[in-house]
């Protein structure tokens, strides 16, 4: 095949929801093989991935649906009010303090605490009475990020995540077609170059 000039006509429909989907898929199923083979190194990293995920992929499917349904949209707007309106226009009864929604909230607050995260200085001055190995154990290290990323709360985050993607999908109508990237193209060779 050599060189020609070429004229490339087409479209494409990409969208960034599907691949955040699918990194999210993997990394769930990268945490489901380590717990079922019992190798655990490294999961927690896997559940700050999978956590982080799912924050951006629904980010990402509430500015997809808020494109198609909400004129004009504004994807750089807070985050509540953001879900709030695409919810309201696809006919959506949200209960925030209830699941599957209190997951959305958590994974959200997981994701920003880990973008504008801030080093921990405090001070520790107490007594206490116990035995000096249980002293030691009780001095925490872990961040306040930490309690949001547990195995049950990240997996109960992926199903939750799902289960609001598919009452969006049902309630707006759209094809499952028109929710996958697509390309068309045509390549009309004008000159050929080279042999």
């Amino acid at each position: 095949m050599g060189m020609v000039r070429a004229r490339v006509t087409g479209r494409r429909k990409l969208h960034i929801h599907n691949t955040l989907e699918s990194f999210a898929y993997f990394t769930k199923g990268v945490v489901e093989e380590k717990i079922k083979n019992n190798e655990r190194d490294g999961i927690g990293f896997d559940y700050m991935t999978l956590g982080i995920m799912l924050a951006f992929e629904f980010e990402a499917k509430v500015n997809f649906m808020g494109a198609r349904y909400v004129k004009p949209w504004n994807e750089f707007q807070k985050w509540k009010p953001k879900l709030k309106l695409v919810f309201k226009t696809l006919g959506m009864a949200v209960d925030w303090n209830k699941r599957p929604y209190t997951s959305l909230v958590k994974m959200k607050t997981f994701r920003d605490t880990i973008a504008h995260g801030k080093p921990v200085d405090e001070s520790v001055d107490y007594e206490v009475t116990d035995t000096e190995e249980n002293i030691r154990k009780s001095f925490n290290l872990k961040q306040a990020w930490e309690q949001l990323v547990t195995h049950d709360e990240i997996m109960q985050a992926y199903d939750d995540t799902e289960e609001v993607w598919k009452e969006m999908v049902a309630k707006s109508g759209i094809s499952a077609f028109e929710l996958l990237d697509q390309t068309e193209y045509a390549i009309q060779i004008k000159q050929r170059l080279s042999k």
